[in-house]
């Protein structure tokens, strides 16, 4: 990874920081080129079971970086060739949780790369939004699509139409993400959710879970129920379906075999992409 951006991996868990505190880890070429290397290197390790993103300093993302001043969106400085999500891979398609903590203000596509995510811990402090339509230009992370389905229509359009921004707990409120705490708080009630995930939740399970749960939002509800019968019927014959009742009962933490990497069936691996 570059300096850009931290990784690393412990008991399960890796943990990803953008690492541009003196410009509020505003998104580079560089940074998103490490992001997403970051999250393909966790969707094929089994040795990560969940991921976490936070941000260096006082901001978790305070968007794209516009020290170009007015040449940024310049026409010929972008060539007209912007990608929407400009990730190798979308958070969304790593097999594994994905938990954004975001530690301080989150606007723009910082919040977008945040909304991508599973699970989100914002700050008290911090500031949340959209503010694009008061620069002139659309949304990117295919946030109208992501927006609808998390926090309903009305709220979608209210937020990217206005451009305001939220404090952690309004937030909340408008169910961006799950919990607002203290800055101080954030990264490690995020890593407390993610070690509870790593020790206690089979990996195959979860990363099925995962996939029937983003795709399964356009399909129809009788093929979805093939898949997720596909799916229930597969996990009930490894061997981490006899782990965790044992487990349970004897008291203990689950010793879980299951590989997210080489178990991974075709047929989900097809899933919702027609």
């Amino acid at each position: 990874m570059t300096q850009e951006l931290l990784f690393d991996v412990t008991e399960g868990v890796a943990l990803i920081t953008l690492n541009r505190p003196e410009a509020h880890n505003t998104l580079t070429s560089g940074l998103i080129a490490g992001l997403g290397a970051a999250y393909q290197e966790c969707d094929q390790n089994d040795a990560v079971r969940v991921v976490v993103v936070t941000g260096a300093g006082k901001s978790f993302c305070a968007g794209a970086d516009m020290s170009g001043g007015g040449t940024t969106f310049d026409s010929e400085a972008v060539a007209m060739e912007v990608d929407s999500c400009p990730l190798s891979m979308q958070a969304w398609d790593v097999r594994k949780p994905v938990i954004a903590a975001c530690n301080g203000h989150a606007v723009g596509a910082g919040l977008g790369m945040a909304m991508q995510t599973d699970m989100r811990v914002f700050a008290d402090e911090g500031k949340y939004g959209f503010l694009q339509v008061r620069r002139g230009v659309v949304t990117d992370f295919a946030m109208e699509y992501v927006l609808p389905r998390v926090i309903g229509m009305e709220r979608a359009l209210e937020l990217l139409m206005r451009g305001q921004r939220l404090t952690g707990q309004e937030a909340v409120e408008w169910g961006l993400a799950g919990r607002s705490v203290q800055a101080d708080q954030v990264l490690d009630t995020a890593m407390d959710i993610a070690r509870d995930i790593a020790v206690n939740s089979a990996p195959l399970a979860m990363a099925f879970h995962k996939r029937l749960l983003w795709r399964g939002m356009d399909m129809s509800l009788s093929d979805f129920a093939g898949l997720e019968s596909r799916a229930l019927n597969l996990s009930m014959t490894r061997p981490d379906a006899i782990e965790g009742g044992m487990a349970y009962f004897e008291r203990r933490a689950p010793d879980w075999q299951g590989s997210v990497s080489s178990e991974w069936p075709d047929w989900m691996a097809e899933a919702g992409d027609d």
